[in-house]
C-alpha cells in the first residue's frame, strides 16, 4: 500500500471515528437547534445552558456566517457557520442549500462538517423545510474536548428529551384510551 491509500484510508477511519463518537450529532444539534437562535443581542442565560458557561458572544458575517463562542472558567469553543451555496431563486424545482459548521477551540479546527438543505420552491415563495443533514465530515481531531462538547450537549437537551418522551407518552395512552372508548374495549 502506498503514502496516499494509507492517508485516505485514515482519513476515512477518522470520518467514522466521529460519528461513532457522536461528535457530530452533538455538535449539529447543539448549533442547530440551541446557538443558531442567538443574536449578538440575545442573553444567553434565558437559554437554559449549564451553569459552567460564562459567556457567549455571538458576531455575525456580512458574509452568510455566524459565529458564537461558548466561554467556560478556562477555554472556550467557537461555533462557526457559513452558508457557502445559496439557490437559484428563478429555478422551477428544489434547489439546495449548503454551508459550513466548524468548530474550534485553542484557536484549532477540531470539526469541520459539510451540511445541506433541500429547499421545495412553490411558486417564486421559498419554503424552509427542517431536513438540514450533514453531508461530510471535513475535519476532525479526536481529544478531551469530544467528551467535554458531547457532556455538554447532553446537560442542554437532557431535560428537554425527557419532556416530549413524557409528552409522548401522554398522547399515546390518550389514543389508547379514546380507541377503548370508540371501540367498546
Amino acid at each position: 500500500m502506498n503514502q496516499e491509500q494509507e492517508i485516505r484510508e485514515e482519513v476515512e477511519k477518522r470520518k467514522r471515528r466521529a460519528h461513532e463518537v457522536g461528535i457530530v450529532k452533538s455538535v449539529f444539534r447543539l448549533f442547530h437547534e440551541r446557538l443558531a437562535n442567538f443574536t449578538p443581542n440575545t442573553d444567553y442565560r434565558e437559554y437554559q445552558l449549564p451553569d459552567s458557561v460564562r459567556n457567549v458572544a455571538v458576531t455575525m458575517s456580512r458574509k452568510n456566517g455566524k459565529s458564537v463562542e461558548i466561554f467556560f472558567e478556562d477555554r472556550s469553543y467557537k461555533f462557526i457557520s457559513e452558508i457557502t451555496a445559496w439557490p437559484d431563486p428563478t429555478s422551477e424545482g428544489g434547489e439546495t442549500i449548503r454551508s459550513k459548521l466548524r468548530l474550534r477551540g485553542d484557536g484549532k479546527l477540531l470539526l469541520e462538517l459539510e451540511c445541506s438543505r433541500t429547499t421545495p420552491i412553490f411558486g417564486r415563495e421559498y419554503i424552509y423545510g427542517r431536513d438540514l443533514r450533514v453531508d461530510e465530515v471535513l475535519a476532525f481531531v479526536e481529544g478531551s474536548w469530544v467528551q467535554e462538547i458531547n457532556d455538554f450537549t447532553g446537560k442542554i437537551f437532557y431535560a428537554e428529551d425527557m419532556q416530549k418522551a413524557k409528552m409522548r407518552e401522554e398522547q399515546k395512552q390518550r389514543e389508547l384510551q379514546e380507541m377503548k372508548k370508540r371501540f367498546g374495549l
